[in-house]
């Protein structure tokens, strides 16, 4: 059996069985600990069921007002130029009432990550219809799927953020 990441704490999980936060918290903390940047890493948590990922890391970790993710890092980043900055969100926070600071932070093409966990339902408060939710999706909400006529198309975050100016900038490609 693998050994516990040093970049991951020993706390034990509080999400519901099933959900894939305790995968995606041990996946980050690996790639943490592979590249060595542990003591230079701060993580911004945001609201919903990523506000506690500060208790799963082992570093450095702030929270930040709901959607307000992007913009928290960003003052981080550019008070602290030299570490390594991260957001992790849900969609509920970063494609509903974060949007526009996700987006405005590409077009400034800050030198932060975004961890974007989207499970298309608003998870923590009891499995409603997200932005991000999938044309015949069923939620809390919307128990017989998502009807384009009735709710609208799902939101596309990552599809989106590709198409802004400068943002394949940002991974070298342009």
């Amino acid at each position: 059996m693998k050994r516990r990441p040093e970049s991951l704490s020993a706390m034990p999980t509080h999400y519901c069985p099933g959900c894939g936060h305790g995968i995606i918290h041990r996946v980050v903390a690996e790639v943490i600990d592979e590249l060595g940047i542990r003591e230079r890493t701060i993580g911004v948590a945001s609201v919903g069921c990523s506000v506690l990922a500060y208790d799963y890391f082992d570093l450095d970790f702030c929270q930040a007002p709901h959607g307000r993710a992007p913009a928290v890092a960003t003052g981080i980043k550019r008070a602290n130029p030299d570490n390594i900055v991260f957001t992790y969100q849900g969609d509920g926070d970063l494609a509903a009432i974060g949007t526009a600071e996700i987006i405005h932070a590409v077009l400034r093409q800050e030198s932060i990550t975004t961890i974007f966990v989207n499970n298309a339902i608003y998870g923590m408060t009891g499995g409603q219809m997200a932005p991000t939710t999938l044309v015949g999706q069923k939620t809390t909400s919307s128990p017989m799927g998502r009807d384009v006529k009735t709710h609208g198309h799902p939101l596309k975050v990552a599809e989106l953020i590709s198409t802004l100016p400068g943002a394949c900038s940002l991974f070298g490609i342009q």
